[in-house]
């Protein structure tokens, strides 16, 4: 008797370069080799829930458009998620990024505010994003002048660098798949596969040991400075985009299975 994995996700959320309800279209029919599928969109789930063994979250767009729909999840203790909803990134907004600053890991430096700024010297250009925005929604770029005079709240704030590339390491639960990169960084979604060397590797698993989310898919992605150091840009585990179709077969397979083996462990320790 195969398990129930309800998919949740929204067919008809748009996003810059991306086609979301493609992805989560060819993930179900993989899905179904080793479950019984349902699908949903988020909001919908409570009349679902208690019908199914475990909750995949995928492509719901950003926390801001449902933030009623995951506060009642979080209060699902007899309903596993993946992912786990106890993470301490993306899954809780931006904090992660200033939280991961001030303890001295690899990250752009992050403030919540102008005055924070004080403390780290005046800059040309800052780049703000909503605090639990995606997909580069509400993103805007402020000069030093045009920041201390508007004094934004409730955004991230951080000094506007120059570097060579984006790159983005995926993992199932604690083990690294593949990584992929925009070559050319005007054009941040035009991704291409990526050969990490073993010190890429272990710069992105710092930020999955961090972290508390026990169960899933977690999306570090970086950024490349010129003089080769790599910083975090955002650590994903909510419902980071895989650019499946980007992947060779046998990659795509692999990562996929683990997906699989993770959920019936999900499953397993209800």
């Amino acid at each position: 008797m195969k398990n129930t994995i309800l998919l949740v996700t929204n067919f008809y959320y748009q996003a810059k370069g991306r086609e979301y309800f493609r992805e989560d279209i060819e993930l179900s029919d993989f899905l179904r080799k080793h479950f019984k599928v349902c699908i949903s969109h988020i909001d919908d789930l409570e009349k679902i829930l208690p019908a199914v063994d475990a909750v995949l979250l995928r492509n719901t767009g950003p926390q801001s458009s449902h933030r009623q729909a995951l506060k009642i999840l979080r209060q699902k203790n007899n309903i596993p998620f993946s992912n786990d909803l106890l993470g301490k990134g993306d899954i809780n907004g931006k904090h992660h990024l200033r939280e991961l600053y001030l303890s001295g890991y690899p990250v752009i430096p992050t403030f919540f505010s102008v005055e924070e700024l004080q403390t780290f010297g005046p800059c040309d250009q800052y780049f703000l994003k909503p605090v639990d925005g995606a997909d580069s929604r509400g993103v805007q770029i402020l000069t030093h002048q045009e920041l201390f005079a508007k004094k934004p709240s409730h955004l991230v704030i951080q000094p506007l660098i120059s570097f060579q590339y984006e790159v983005s390491f995926y993992f199932v639960d604690d083990q690294f798949h593949y990584a992929l990169y925009a070559p050319d960084p005007e054009k941040r979604w035009e991704l291409m596969p990526y050969i990490p060397t073993q010190e890429d590797v272990d710069f992105a698993c710092k930020f999955i040991r961090w972290n508390t989310c026990k169960f899933g898919i977690q999306r570090v992605d970086g950024c490349r400075l010129p003089d080769g150091r790599l910083l975090l840009m955002e650590l994903e585990d909510y419902n980071p985009f895989l650019s499946l179709s980007l992947l060779k077969k046998e990659v795509k397979e692999r990562f996929l299975e683990s997906l699989c083996t993770s959920l019936s462990r999900v499953i397993s320790c209800r």
